[in-house]
Parts: C-alpha cells; structure tokens; sequence
C-alpha cells in the first residue's frame, strides 16, 4: 500500500511541475502568438508522455493549477494513510506472519503425500484418502504461487509502518529463502513420485479396484520414459528397506512445521490458529532446544539407517528365495530414485531445522524486548527501488571475483581503449542500433503517438475550449490506462476498462438522478455501489473493470454536483462512455497497425529467453568437463546458477502472462496451445535446481574422485543437451525446421553411468583380490552420502534429458523438422525400404548381435542398469530398452556392413590394408 501511494505522490508531482514549466513557458509568449504557445505545450506533452502527462485549457500558470491535481491526490493519500493506520490498522507483519505459516502448512501437507504415495508402493496399495499423483503434480504450481506470494507480502512490508514488537525484515530467512529452499524439496520429492510412476505404474487403493479417471488419463497421456525399463522387484526391495527410516524422519518434520508455525504466531501476533492444540503464548526456549535437538537427532539417525538398510541390502545375494542374481546397488536408475527421495527428504529436514532455529531466535528477541511493540518505520533500499538492474550488476561483479584480477584487469584494459578509439560515428550507429532493438523505446514511441492522436484537438486554437468542456482530456487518459505491451492484452484491458465504464457511469447517474442531485443520496447511493465494486476488485481476478467501475460512479456523480466542468449528469454520462470507448478503439488500432506487438509473439520471445537461461543453468552443471582433473564446485558457480535460475523463473511467470492474453487475439492460423512447453521448461528448471542443490548440499563423488576418467562422457551428455536447447531457441526466434538429426543426450548419458559402473566394479575386483573375497569396499563407497549425491544428481539430470527430449518434440509440432520437407517421406519405396531395414536387423541380431554385445562387459551393464531380460520367441531388438536401441542396431548392422564392405572389395580387386 505505501509503495503504491509513494509512486503515486511522486508521479503527481513531477506531472504537475512539467505541467507548470510547459503553462510558464507558454504564457511568455501568448500575447504575441497564441500558436506558438500551443506548439510549446504540445512539444512538453510529448515529451512528457513517455511518463504520461496532463492537459489543461489554463494558459497563465497560477497558484489554481497546481491545485488543482495535488490536492486530490495528496488528499487521497492522507486519507488511506489515516484509515489503514489509525481507524483500521492493518500492519504487514501480521498478514507477512500468517502467509509464511499458510505457506509451511500448504508445502508440508504435499510433502507428506508425496511420503506417503513413495512408500506405498512397496505394500502395493494406497489409502484411501492420499491423494493421486495428478492431485500431487497440480500442487507445484500452487506451491510456487505461494513462494510468490510470501516474497510479494515480504517487499510490500518493506515500505510500510509495522507496530509490532519484531519487525517484518527479520522473518526473511524464513519467509524468503527458508521457504523457497523448503519448497524447492518438496516438488523434487514430487518429481520422484512421477518417476516411480513411470516404473511401477498406479499402486492399488484399498477398497477401490477401479482406476479413478485422472488416473487413467495419466496412463494414456504419459510418456516413454527410461525408467520405465527399470527392475520394479529391486525398487520394491529397496523400498522396504529405507521405509522406516523414511517414515520417521517425515513425521519429525512434521512435528518440527508444526513448532515452527506456532513459533511465528506467537513473534508476529498471528491469532490463534485451529490446528494449534494449545494457546501460542508461553512458548520457552528450553522447549524449542528440545525440538532442535531432537531434529537433528533425527537427521543424524536417518543417515546411519539408511546407509545400514543400503549396505545390508547389498550383501544380500538374493532379493527373494526364489529369484537369482545379486542384489545391485551399484549405479542404475532404482538406487538413482531411491537415493534423490532419501536425500531430497533429508534437504527437506536440513531447511526445517534452519527455519526452526531462526524461530528459536525471533521468540529470543520478542522475550528480550519484553513484548513491548513499537512504531518500525520501512525500511527501503532506495538504490535497488529506484534503478532497476543495479542489483543485478553488482552480483555479477561480485561472482566473477573468482576469475582473477589479472584476467579482469586486461579485460578492463582493452575495453576502455576500445570505447577511446570508437568515433562519433559509431557511438551514433550503436545508439541507433538501441533504440531499434529497445522494446521500452518501442512502447513509448507507440505510446506517444497513440495520446498525440487522442489529443491534437487541444492544441487547435479554435477547438481548445471545445476539446476541453467535450471531456477530451478522458479520452488520452484512458488510452494510457487500456494500452498494453501486446494486442491481446490492449483487447482484454480494453474489455474489461468498457465494461467497468459503462456499469459504474450509469450508476453513477442514476445516483444523480434519484433525489435530483441530493448530496445524501448521493453519497448513499455511492456508498452501496462501491461494495460490489470493491469486491470484484479486491476477490476476483477482474480488478481493472471493478477499480474503472468505482471511478466512474464517482465522475459522473460527483462532478455533476460540484460543476467542475459545466454540464448536466446525462452529458457527463454519455461522455465518460463515449471517452471511455474512443481511447480504447484508438489504443487497439495503434497495436494492431503501428508497429504491432502480438501476445504470441511475446509469448515466443519468453519462452526463448527461458531457453536462454536454462542453457546458462545447463553451463553451470557441466562443470569441468574439459578438464582432465578431478574438480569441486566454487561458491561462483552456485551465485551463477542462482542468477540464470532466476531469471529463467521470471521469463515462465511473464510467458504464462502472455499465454493468458493469446486466447483473446484475432489468429488465422490453428490453435497456439503453449502450456505443454511451459510445463516442460517448468520441469527442466525444477530438476536443474535440485541437481545443484544437491551437490552444493553434499558435494558429488563422481565430479571429486572420477572426474578425470569420465570428463569426456561427461561432455558429451552436456554437448548434447546444450545443442538440443539451442535448436530449440533458433526454432523458436526463426520459425525454422528442427534439423533432422540431433545428438541422443539419453545415449550419452547411459554410456556415462555405465562408464562410472566400470570404475566401481573395477576398484570391487581389485578390493577382493588385494582384501580376500566378501572384503570388497567398492559397494559400501557407492553408498556413502557423496556418492548418494552423485545419485541423487544424476536422477534429476536424466529427467531433465528426458524433458529436453519432449520439448524438442514439441518444437517438431510447432516449426516441423526438416526430415518432413525432404527425404524417406517423400520417396515411393518407403514401405519397401522399412521391410529391407527390419530384415538386416532381424537377421544380424539372431545371428551375431549376442555374441558382439551381451557378451561385452559394457553390454552386460546396459541391460543390467536398464532392466532389459531376454525373453523366448522375442528378437533382441525387442528385448532392449528404447533408448539403447540405436546403439544396440548400429552394431548389430556392422557385422552385415562388413561383410557388404569385403564383397564390394573382391568384386574390384582393391585390397585393403
């Protein structure tokens, strides 16, 4: 609320002294030449139109004229001002305490549904009161809204007066980054729901045998995935062993959210809360170092079982008596799952146990100051409030510190002589090359134009006094409040704005009219009006055509009674509608002739930035992978990620924006469905930020001991995944085909696990041979917390290969992809060409493909990691998992290559050395 009326102070007065010097500078000159004095005022409005600006027919500056726009302004702040803190207080550190609270509850009540749907496939059922995964699925985005709301609630308290005994700021490590890290657990514990899904399918409810019909569509909708292929006996025998340890530690945080939202209701004066068993007066800090201890116990308790459940597991040769084989524990997609839950629940618990340690310390400080409130006045970061960006700047100065000060000195060097050497010339081209690729300067520009058009009348000497009394001045208005930055957002606010008009202009005359201008009534019937006005403002997400709805009642009403402007209560009616409709007709046709800015186009644009950043995250991910040496992670590189991750977060929220005002554009073509990719850029950024959060947590053994003998498979899974996104963004700026082949980032990434298993099993061999046998070591490191990172890590960034693959589909859908302009769908013989196709494989495979593959150690552990088994009557191209599929026919075909390869030699008589 402060922040609003600090900029709408501030915006009338420079409105108002740009006003005057223009009606100063005009009255100079207005005995000897009324035209120039209306041609000085029309240059001011231009200029002042790029921060909007007034008219007025008074053409000497008085002390009337200012007056006339302060005082309503500056009166109307004085008034909310002395009703929201004096007759109705509403301070922000209480709605900040309760939104933090409703937050918590909100983020741990998915939490422990997700819990609870994990572990229950282990039993093979569900109660009947879970949730299903579609219920789990839609609650991220519930969640992140209210992260969204918490940070939005936390900067308004920032600029407004708070009488309460502890300040808003001092919950922000709990309302800003305790909530986001706490948030951020959960929708990963989430995406391991999704991924069990994907290999187990929907654990039966008890008492319910059939499928419920989001489920089903889940079952239809759902995509291939990798771990799909994966053993679901070993998942469920791992389950069992952690699900005691996963169950105690979530009901330990649970327990722990509850103490911490009670904890904030007593340090900001939240009322009593209906889930609370007691009062939230009296709580001592004995008890709290109770509940700190406890969790950290907890914690400490959780990793000791785990790791004893995995490692007993692991000597196990058996999972059951009557199956055969070990018990594999080494790297593949069922301990990748179980070791991202276990660990994202044991974040989950970390960030509690921060939350309820700066708890302890705001109930510290509210006893030492004896629960005595007082008057905190805001507290504002003018810098950062008032310059956009110089934030950003600084961070960025302070993240690359790490390069080293020679390499920033050079650098700095060579840029000062480069901008001493640049001409006038080139300075003009540069500036030039700005403003056409400004969308700020391209807003205004149409901004400018479109007012002008609205208000040329008003510096016409004849039609001055006309323009003036016809309510001219509306109509530049309006066009300011209806025009937006694209088409289908003008239409909508256009919509909504007439609407609102024409609703409040013919209450606001029969108010007028029902006593014949009683000022009673009037303000009676004002009064029962603005209720339902103020509630759609306020309770509907139609707040424009409620707040136009409540000024209009009042325009037509009010200045009809005080003669403001001469005129009857019918023309003020008809002339706020007629105004009303002429800038809005006037703000759609500017978008749509001068320079139009389309929503789908600006949705484009979003989401390729998006693209932009994710790549920037991706960057950060595949650190080292051109280094021949073991690597770990620098404080620079997390800031880095923190900053593309950010502004990833803000493009989405901005492409999501747009989306909404596509459905109300004009389009020739089919539909422009885009939430299917903002889901996936949704998901990639969710499992990025889990992957280095995991390995900021627990650092990555693979990346410290290995790195240097897997940095090359490591490189090509990032190439991949870089090229992949990067034909994405062309796809979208250029409207161009995809091009028909694009890197497997999926091949590259199961080559690389299956690579890290060969170390283990290596380092295992030579453990029994230098230790004896059953002394192998190998299996215990590969469950020890770093490694279980690497785990952890490595699941996420295959779901994220996964998504990457999915939205290139989606980009095939949207631009198409060369292969279908050119190639095998255009030749005639396609059908015969497929059957020629399956034959090679068909017969290679049953004649060579088990002796060249399966019977390598490398092929071994493929279909070790993946699942795949051998089945009778099946070919073996059958038997393997699609991902592997490509490798699997490319070496199943060069035994036939070869033998093509040695005919063409003999029939030429060419030998070959």
């Amino acid at each position: 609320m402060v922040e609003a009326l600090i900029l709408a102070a501030i915006g009338a007065c420079l409105g108002v002294a740009w006003a005057s010097l223009a009606t100063y500078l005009g009255s100079l000159l207005y005995e000897s030449n009324l035209t120039a004095t209306l041609g000085i005022r029309a240059a001011f409005l231009t200029i002042a139109l790029f921060v909007h600006g007034y008219t007025t027919p008074q053409f000497e500056l008085t002390a009337i004229f200012p007056g006339q726009f302060l005082y309503p302004v500056l009166t109307a702040v004085a008034i909310v001002l002395l009703v929201n803190v004096v007759v109705f207080p509403e301070f922000g550190s209480t709605h900040l305490g309760l939104a933090t609270i409703e937050t918590l509850r909100q983020t741990l009540k998915v939490q422990k549904s997700a819990s609870a749907l994990f572990v229950a496939s282990a039993s093979h059922s569900l109660a009947s009161t879970d949730p299903s995964l579609i219920e789990l699925t839609a609650a991220k985005s519930d969640l992140r809204k209210k992260v969204a709301g918490c940070k939005a609630a936390l900067i308004e308290c920032s600029f407004e007066l708070a009488f309460s005994v502890l300040t808003p700021w001092e919950l922000r490590p709990i309302a800003g980054k305790g909530i986001r890290a706490f948030v951020t657990s959960t929708i990963s514990l989430v995406g391991a729901c999704e991924s069990e899904y994907a290999l187990l399918g929907r654990p039966e409810h008890h008492g319910d045998a059939e499928t419920p019909p989001e489920q089903a569509d889940i079952d239809l909708s759902r995509r291939k995935r990798g771990i799909s292929g994966g053993d679901a006996q070993l998942l469920r025998f791992l389950l069992r062993c952690v699900e005691q340890p996963l169950s105690d530690l979530q009901s330990t945080i649970s327990h722990t959210v509850d103490v911490i939202s009670a904890c904030l209701a007593y340090a900001y004066d939240v009322p009593a809360l209906p889930w609370l068993t007691q009062g939230t007066h009296g709580i001592l800090l004995q008890e709290l170092d109770v509940h700190i201890d406890t969790l950290r116990t907890a914690i400490a308790d959780f990793d000791r079982t785990t790791t004893d459940a995995l490692e007993g597991a692991a000597d196990l040769t058996d999972l059951t008596p009557d199956a055969a084989g070990d018990v594999d524990v080494m790297p593949r997609d069922e301990v990748f799952l179980i070791s991202s839950f276990m660990l994202n629940l044991r974040q989950a618990a970390t960030h509690t146990l921060d939350m309820l340690t700066h708890a302890r310390h705001l109930v510290e400080l509210r006893q030492e100051r004896r629960e005595r409130r007082h008057l905190w006045f805001p507290r504002v970061r003018w810098q950062k409030w008032l310059f956009s960006g110089r934030s950003e700047q600084l961070d960025i100065s302070c993240a690359d510190s790490d390069f080293g000060a020679s390499r920033e000195t050079l650098t700095r060097e060579r840029r000062q002589v480069a901008r001493r050497e640049k001409k006038l010339r080139e300075r003009v081209a540069d500036f030039l090359e700005w403003v056409a690729g400004s969308q700020d300067v391209l807003y205004a520009f149409k901004l400018t134009i479109g007012v002008m058009l609205c208000s040329w009348p008003a510096f016409v000497e004849r039609w001055t006094m006309w323009f003036y009394h016809s309510r001219g001045v509306w109509v530049g208005i309006v066009f300011i409040l209806v025009f937006e930055n694209a088409v289908g957002s003008t239409v909508w606010v256009f919509a909504l704005r007439a609407a609102g008009t024409v609703v409040g202009s013919v209450w606001g005359y029969a108010a007028y009219k029902a006593h014949g201008g009683n000022p009673v009534v009037i303000a009676v019937m004002l009064m029962v009006g603005t209720v339902p006005s103020y509630y759609v403002q306020l309770g509907t997400r139609y707040t424009k055509a409620g707040m136009i709805c409540t000024i209009s009642m009042c325009v037509v009403a009010v200045s009809t009674h005080l003669q403001t402007v001469p005129g009857s209560s019918w023309e003020n009616f008809y002339k706020r509608t007629i105004t009303m409709l002429i800038g809005g007709c006037v703000a759609t046709l500017v978008q749509l002739i001068i320079l139009p800015s389309k929503a789908r186009v600006k949705l484009k644009e979003s989401l390729a930035a998006a693209i932009v950043e994710i790549n920037k995250m991706e960057s950060c991910v595949a650190l080292g992978v051109d280094e021949t040496k073991n690597i770990v992670s620098s404080p620079r590189l997390f800031k880095k990620f923190a900053r593309a991750s950010r502004k990833a977060e803000v493009s989405l929220a901005n492409a999501e924006t747009f989306l909404e005002y596509t459905k109300h554009e004009p389009r020739l073509k089919g539909s422009f469905e885009m939430q299917e990719i903002i889901f996936v850029l949704r998901q990639i950024v969710d499992r990025m930020e889990n992957l280095l959060q995991m390995r900021q947590a627990y650092g990555s053994a693979v990346l410290e001991q290995y790195n240097a003998r897997v940095y090359s498979y490591r490189r090509n899974v990032a190439a991949s995944i870089t090229l992949m996104l990067f034909a994405c963004h062309e796809a979208l700026t250029t409207k161009l085909p995809l091009p028909q082949f694009l890197p497997s980032a999926r091949i590259a990434h199961v080559r690389m696990v299956v690579r890290v298993r060969q170390i283990l099993m290596e380092e295992e061999e030579e453990d029994e041979q230098t230790c004896g046998p059953g002394a192998s070591s190998a299996k215990r490191r590969a469950l020890r917390l770093k490694f279980l990172s690497w785990n952890a890590a490595t699941a996420a960034l295959e779901e994220c290969i996964e998504y990457v693959e999915e939205l290139v589909d989606l980009m095939k859908m949207l631009v198409g992809a060369n292969e279908f302009r050119s190639g095998l769908l255009n030749r005639p013989t396609y059908r015969e060409y497929v059957r020629q196709i399956k034959q090679i494989r068909g017969k290679s495979v049953r004649s060579g493909a088990e002796t060249a593959v399966e019977g390598t150690s490398l092929g071994r552990l493929t279909s070790r990691i993946m699942g795949a088994s051998v089945r009778e009557g099946e070919t073996e191209m059958e038997d393997i998992p699609n991902p592997l599929q490509r490798i699997q026919s490319r070496k199943a075909v060069a035994p036939r290559l070869g033998m093509v390869k040695s005919d063409v030699v003999g029939r030429h008589g060419v030998k070959e050395e």
